[in-house]
């Protein structure tokens, strides 16, 4: 197989594909909710006798007490708030981004908190919701709050991008957080128990970056199965498409799948351990696990170890390539030709030096 450094440029035709496959047709209701609506039909779960309720991917989101006083104060003062964005589940509403508005509102009514650190209404600081007047009280449960809602029928990855673009709190969830609260079933449950294991672990001890250790492990061991079966398949949106084989794996795969990709992922990586054990890192010095680096790696030897279950090799010159160095370029994380580029050069080059 020829690797041409040059041959990967993107084709104005590919880019106008990525543009038109990433637009989906989101329909939605726009309307206007009392915050008393909102506060009276509000609770923590699904499960709960409620109406509207948060997914339990964003239940670990809290916003402060100063950052609920602020939210108050800006509702009294007719002061406009971002809108909210629901979602219908069988008549029920979904929060996909204002849970914590919602939180500090159901709070404050409760009397859970007193207002704090106001400046254009300093006199309420240290009172709470039973302390306002009864004219305040009224006024703030009849203020509407714009609402966006979702319409039934939009698929789950969806929502869970929209949580992604809309997010507004201050903590910002990993892509593994959000994936392993909106999509339960066996397939996350074989990431999570793939990412817990030793050998794995040892191949990336220092993943760098900001990212927890926890949720980076369970991103990347959801990359080595997607792609390792439908990296083919794959065009533009990283996010999208491992969302969806996420959904698609969950409902289809059988124990004997399961079974088999988990002894798939360990041989893989005792043949990474055994042969190239810092092949994950960008420099010897093992400071940093890049994604598309860990990708060709991984990927690359589930490849051929399927079409050479025996495989031995002596020494691996290649990673250390200009090749390989321009294959692995963080640039080249959302291009599917690189990505089929990349898998296929170190498939290649183990079957080809066995």
């Amino acid at each position: 197989m020829s690797h041409d450094l040059f041959s990967f440029a993107i084709d104005p035709r590919e880019i106008s594909e990525a543009v038109d496959a990433a637009r989906s047709d989101v329909r939605y209701v726009v309307t206007d909710f009392p915050v008393e609506l909102l506060v009276s039909r509000f609770r923590e779960e699904a499960e709960e006798e409620g109406e509207i309720y948060i997914p339990s991917y964003q239940r670990a989101l809290a916003w402060s007490e100063e950052h609920g006083s602020y939210l108050i104060e800006s509702l009294l003062l007719k002061i406009p708030i971002p809108p909210i964005f629901l979602y219908d589940v069988k008549g029920k509403l979904e929060i996909v981004d204002g849970s914590q508005r919602i939180r500090s509102l159901v709070n404050f009514f409760n009397d859970k908190f007193s207002l704090d650190g106001l400046e254009k209404l300093e006199i309420l600081n240290g009172l709470y919701f039973k302390d306002l007047p009864l004219e305040v009280q009224r006024r703030l449960r009849n203020t509407p709050i714009r609402s966006f809602v979702i319409e039934e029928g939009t698929d789950a990855s969806m929502r869970v991008e929209l949580f992604r673009r809309l997010n507004t709190s201050g903590k910002k969830l990993q892509d593994a957080e959000i994936r392993k609260g909106a999509f339960r079933g066996k397939f996350l449950d074989l990431v999570v128990l793939c990412s817990e294991s030793e050998v794995f672990k040892s191949l990336t001890q220092h993943l760098g970056g900001k990212a927890d250790p926890k949720s980076e492990r369970q991103e990347l061991v959801t990359r080595f199965f997607i792609y390792s079966n439908g990296y083919k398949d794959f065009k533009h949106d990283v996010r999208k498409f491992l969302d969806g084989w996420m959904v698609k794996y969950n409902k289809s795969l059988s124990d004997k799948d399961i079974d088999n990709m988990m002894k798939e992922f360990d041989k893989s990586m005792r043949f990474i351990s055994d042969n190239f054990p810092k092949a994950f890192y960008r420099m010897a010095t093992g400071k940093r696990v890049p994604r598309v680096r860990f990708e060709a790696v991984a990927v690359g030897v589930n490849l051929a170890l399927r079409e050479k279950p025996g495989l031995r090799i002596r020494g691996a010159p290649w990673l250390s390539s200009d090749i390989f160095k321009e294959l692995v370029r963080t640039d080249a994380s959302n291009s599917g030709p690189k990505l089929r580029a990349r898998i296929e050069y170190v498939r290649d080059q183990l079957l080809e030096k066995a």
